[in-house]
């Protein structure tokens, strides 16, 4: 089978056609995967900062209730030692 050799120059044509869009695909392709990959990169920065800065507040929150309750029960405790000593009056 004899082809011309117009016929192997459009195959051969054909052929490097087909490779410059696959190169061209697979570039495009890696590009967006890149750029996928620094947005997923930067939203993951963006998470663990909210994250750290809720944990904080939740934190100060956490030691303003510890100091009230604190405050509470030192007023819980001067009443019942006064109490006490009333008590302890009134007996004498």
């Amino acid at each position: 089978m004899k082809h011309s050799i117009v016929e192997v120059f459009a195959y051969q044509e054909t052929l490097l056609i087909m490779a410059v869009f696959g190169i061209v695909i697979l570039t495009m392709i890696w590009i967006g995967f890149r750029q996928w990959l620094h947005y997923k990169e930067r939203m993951g920065r963006l998470i663990a900062e909210q994250t750290a800065e809720r944990a904080a507040q939740y934190g100060a929150h956490v030691e303003r209730v510890e100091a009230r309750l604190k405050a509470i029960e030192q007023v819980a405790i001067d009443r019942d030692l006064s109490k006490r000593m009333e008590i302890a009056k009134d007996h004498d």
